[in-house]
């Protein structure tokens, strides 16, 4: 039963240990989740404000490429008027350029003109000459395409007027890619010459050759490249002012006329502790911007932190649940101890209203239980039993002498001696005062319980050791059967009592079955 109970509260206390562990999951699986939705909405906003940059590049081309199909192929000062409303509303886009078409056959007529009309300094150059870089591969077009138009103009950048594009190699492939294309074509990118990172955006424009005035410089000509050159650095300005988490990790790629990957930026973020690392989920997302010319991807990752899961609400929470955690076991062993003393109040209650407080004998209540025990299993199998009266002789007068102490200490020692003589299935009670009764069962010959009052008789006899020295105390025993001299409790201990009477009567210390002679 105390096995059973043990079992009972562990396994309560390992569900009331187990439900607050789950609904502590349960929290930082929500603080997780709400933190996955707060990463997702990031990534939405960012690649949001990056996508709608792009479209801007595109639009701000297209109209620029419509600009210089119609304006006068002189006319510089329209270009730039143009050039500067479009960098105030688009101030990410750092440089607006345009490179003429020259056929080969013609590089030194065009130079010796723009000498004259435009420039007195004014030279065709090769980029790795102007860099001191060893020359590169190129992919040959039929024509030079010389850089003559830069807005804003930068005196760092003065050196480029004259650069012939197709000498650059990492521009060399998709200038060739604009010929007979009518979508914009991007470059990899590369190292601006004045410093900083950066790729262009271009876009082949052709028109019907013009008129012109000798005096007047021939900037555009019939056929042109406008070009958009875009600092990575403002990409990055524009992911950084959309990112409102400084602890997501981003970096983009362009997809290059080529087809290759071009590494455009990246953003540090703190390093995650080994905590974080180990017990929280790193989440990462990839997005592609498929825009028709900067066909883009972008990388998204963010680490987890244990200072984001654990919020000021949710470690309230926590500690309510590790206070839970640490009560509800006390709370519950508590309950169980306090269910444990009253199981023991109640047997202790029910065995003092079935025992005798001195001897501790069963009473005659729980007696006559047992009597309707064997009466049963009688009636049942028909094995007889008996009922005996001991009666204690001159009991009366120790108490007198000696006092009732002393006759406790008797009565103590006597009840002790008749339980070691019984069987287990024999019940030895108090039946009030010094009398005491047996219940014999289960006998296969009556005299056995003649034999077991022989016993009974020589135990009890024997000096009993007491406060007031050795005293010696015999009995009379009264012997009934069932169902030889009745067959309910009341009548067996009647003819019982009558046989212990007759020992009595022919001087004490006998025992004397009902109906027949004392022995």
């Amino acid at each position: 039963m105390l096995t059973k109970r043990r079992r009972s509260l562990v396994g309560v206390i390992i569900l009331a240990v187990g439900l607050i562990g789950f609904s502590a999951q349960l929290l930082l699986k929500s603080e997780i989740h709400r933190w996955e939705t707060r990463f997702s909405e990031c990534v939405q906003n960012i690649s949001s404000d990056v996508r709608n940059q792009l479209d801007s590049n595109e639009a701000v081309l297209a109209g620029f490429s419509a600009f210089l199909q119609a304006v006068d192929q002189s006319d510089a000062d329209a270009a730039a008027r143009y050039a500067a409303a479009v960098l105030a509303a688009y101030p990410h886009i750092y440089m607006i350029e345009v490179a003429r078409g020259v056929p080969m056959s013609e590089q030194a007529a065009v130079e010796a003109l723009l000498r004259r009309t435009w420039r007195p300094d004014f030279e065709l150059k090769d980029f790795p000459s102007l860099t001191h870089q060893p020359a590169q591969r190129q992919v040959y077009l039929g024509k030079t395409w010389p850089v003559l138009f830069m807005y804003p103009v930068l005196t760092k950048a003065h050196a480029i007027y004259g650069a012939k594009l197709e000498t650059v190699g990492y521009l060399s492939y998709a200038l060739a890619q604009t010929h007979n294309n009518l979508k914009p074509v991007v470059s990899p990118v590369f190292s601006m010459y004045e410093g900083g990172n950066a790729y262009i955006l271009m876009q082949s424009v052709s028109r019907p050759e013009q008129a012109r005035e000798n005096s007047k410089p021939n900037f555009f000509g019939s056929t042109m490249v406008a070009l958009l050159l875009i600092k990575t650095d403002s990409l990055l300005e524009a992911v950084n002012h959309a990112n409102a988490d400084p602890l997501v990790g981003i970096s983009a790629s362009l997809t290059t006329a080529a087809g290759s990957g071009s590494y455009v930026f990246s953003t540090e973020t703190e390093q995650a502790s080994i905590l974080d690392r180990l017990y929280l989920p790193r989440m990462n997302d990839r997005v592609e911007i498929r825009s028709a010319s900067q066909p883009m991807t972008l990388l998204f990752e963010r680490q987890l932190r244990l200072a984001d899961v654990l919020t000021e609400e949710a470690l309230m929470i926590l500690a309510v649940l590790a206070l839970a955690l640490v009560l509800m076991p006390l709370v519950l062993i508590r309950h169980f101890k306090a269910i444990k003393m009253a199981e023991r109040e109640h047997e202790r209650s029910a065995y003092l209203a079935t025992h005798d407080a001195l001897t501790q004998l069963p009473n005659r209540y729980l007696f006559a239980d047992r009597f309707d025990q064997a009466f049963s299993r009688w009636k049942r199998n028909g094995v007889p039993f008996a009922v005996m009266v001991i009666d204690l002789d001159h009991f009366k007068e120790i108490n007198d002498k000696c006092g009732h102490v002393v006759g406790d200490q008797v009565l103590r020692a006597v009840a002790d001696r008749m339980l070691q003589e019984i069987r287990s299935c024999d019940t030895v009670a108090c039946y009030g005062g010094d009398d005491l009764v047996v219940l014999v069962t289960d006998l296969a010959n009556p005299a056995d319980a003649e034999i077991m009052g022989d016993r009974m008789l020589e135990a009890i006899g024997k000096p009993i050791v007491t406060t007031a020295g050795e005293l010696s105390v015999s009995c009379s025993i009264g012997v009934s059967l069932c169902p030889s001299h009745g067959q309910s409790l009341d009548i067996l201990l009647k003819a019982a009592d009558q046989a212990m009477y007759s020992v009595k009567q022919l001087g004490r210390e006998g025992i004397a079955l009902s109906g027949n002679n004392v022995r």
